[in-house]
């Protein structure tokens, strides 16, 4: 594998296994066995687990914007634009293997230690905030910033009660409290 294909599939790997068993679970050994490269190799590629871990993150967050992007490029209204990253949670949810928000698991197992993961975790967070700015101003949301800082809490509180208690009803009834915002927000 060329280096930059051989680092894409090491991040892969590694990503697949900290969302799967948790970053303490998981070591740079078992990284370097699943993935199949030395391990002197995956150190020079990732000096450190945070620096993997982050980059993990990275492709997450990629991935995660771009499903939601390509799930709201589909619709045409711009309220149910909106509301679309509900829709998407909800089919996440229900999805075999849902483990929870990757970016807040890595922050609960890693915290401030990890600068680098800390701003991984803030950089996806801001983001989503950012894009339910967004959709709100296109929907001609009243007070879109203040709309979308409520609706990314609400998502945000609708990964962590999936997680937790298993509801996978959890993004519908977000979205519903996600239109009563939007609502009050006139």
């Amino acid at each position: 594998m060329e280096s930059d294909e051989l680092r894409t599939h090491v991040v892969e790997v590694a990503d697949d296994l900290f969302y799967t068993h948790g970053v303490h679970a998981v070591t740079m050994h078992r990284i370097r066995d699943e993935a199949g490269v030395p391990l002197k190799r995956l150190y020079r590629m990732f000096p450190s687990k945070d620096l993997l871990l982050a980059a993990c993150l990275d492709r997450r967050d990629r991935l995660a914007r771009t499903a939601i992007g390509e799930r709201i490029a589909t619709l045409d209204d711009p309220l149910a634009k909106l509301l679309g990253p509900f829709d998407f949670l909800d089919d996440w949810f229900r999805l075999p293997g849902f483990h929870g928000c990757v970016f807040a698991g890595a922050f609960g197992e890693v915290g401030a230690a990890a600068p680098i993961v800390v701003t991984a975790v803030q950089t996806h967070k801001l983001a989503l905030r950012a894009l339910f700015t967004d959709l709100a101003r296109d929907a001609d949301v009243r007070d879109e910033v203040a709309v979308g800082a409520q609706l990314a809490v609400l998502f945000d509180g609708a990964m962590a009660v999936a997680t937790f208690t298993g509801d996978t009803d959890a993004a519908l009834h977000a979205r519903r409290a996600a239109r009563a915002v939007v609502r009050a927000a006139g």
